[in-house]
C-alpha cells in the first residue's frame, strides 16, 4: 500500500510540474506616466523574435477586449475603467455601465481571469492592466518597472496631451495614483515595489537600451 501511495504522490509532484511548466515565460511591464512602455514593449518583441525565431506577442488593449468578453459587455463599456477615470476606483464604473450593470467583484475577476489566462500562453510581454500584481505568483515570469524623474515626466505628458504645465501636473499626480490604486486592488497585501524585478529610469536610458537589457537578462534567467 505504501508503494502505490508513494507512487501517487511522485505522479501528482509530476503533474504539476508539467503545469508549472506549461506556463509562461511571461513579461510584465508597468510604468508611472510619461515613461514609454508600449514603444519599449514593442522594440524588445522585435528583439526577441528576430534574435530567438520565437513567436513572442506583446498585449495591452486585448486584455480589455477579453475581459468585456467573459462579461458580456461591449468593450466600450469598460474603456472608462481602464483609463482609471473612476469615481471611486472601482465603484464608479458602475454609473457607466447604466444598460450592463456589473459589479466590481466580477469586473476584477473577468480582469484577472483574462490576464492569467494571457499570461499561462507565455511568450508574451503583457503592458499595464495589473499585470506584475496578477501574475506575481506564476512561473517563469520577470516583471518591470519604468520611472522617470517627476520633471522630466511632466514635459513628456505636457508635449503628448498638449497641456500647461498646472495642468499637466495634476493630471499626472492623479493618473499615476489611480494606477498604483488600480494595481492594489490585485496585489492585496504585497507591497507595491516588491513587485517588480527590475525599475529602469527612462531619463537616463533610451527606449533602445532599455529593450536591449531586458533582452540580455531574459537570456541570462533562460526565459527565452
Amino acid at each position: 500500500m505504501s508503494l502505490i501511495i508513494s507512487k501517487y504522490a511522485r505522479d501528482r509532484m509530476s503533474e504539476k510540474e508539467k503545469i508549472k511548466q506549461a506556463y509562461g515565460p511571461v513579461l510584465t511591464i508597468s510604468r508611472q506616466l510619461g515613461c514609454p512602455a508600449k514603444p519599449i514593449a514593442r522594440e524588445l518583441v522585435e528583439l526577441i523574435n528576430e534574435k530567438t525565431k520565437e513567436k513572442w506577442t506583446c498585449v495591452s488593449k486585448e486584455i480589455l477586449q477579453e475581459s468585456a468578453s467573459k462579461l458580456g459587455i461591449p468593450t466600450s463599456e469598460l474603456r472608462h475603467f481602464f483609463k482609471y477615470n473612476e469615481q471611486g476606483i472601482l465603484d464608479g464604473i458602475l454609473t457607466t455601465i447604466s444598460k450592463f450593470y456589473v459589479s466590481d467583484m466580477r469586473i476584477c475577476k473577468a480582469i484577472e481571469i483574462a490576464i492569467r489566462s494571457i499570461g499561462q500562453k507565455g511568450k508574451v510581454v503583457i503592458v499595464g492592466r495589473g499585470g506584475a500584481a496578477i501574475c506575481r505568483n506564476m512561473e517563469n515570469t520577470f516583471h518591470i518597472r519604468l520611472t522617470a524623474p517627476a520633471d522630466w515626466r511632466l514635459r513628456k505628458v505636457m508635449e503628448t496631451h498638449n497641456m500647461e504645465k498646472k495642468q499637466a501636473l495634476n493630471f499626472m499626480t492623479d493618473y499615476d495614483g489611480k494606477r498604483t490604486h488600480f494595481m492594489m486592488q490585485f496585489a492585496k497585501k504585497v507591497e507595491h515595489n516588491s513587485l517588480f524585478d527590475i525599475t529602469y529610469n527612462c531619463a537616463s536610458m533610451k527606449k533602445t537600451e532599455i529593450a536591449q537589457s531586458i533582452f540580455a537578462i531574459l537570456k541570462k534567467k533562460k526565459l527565452l
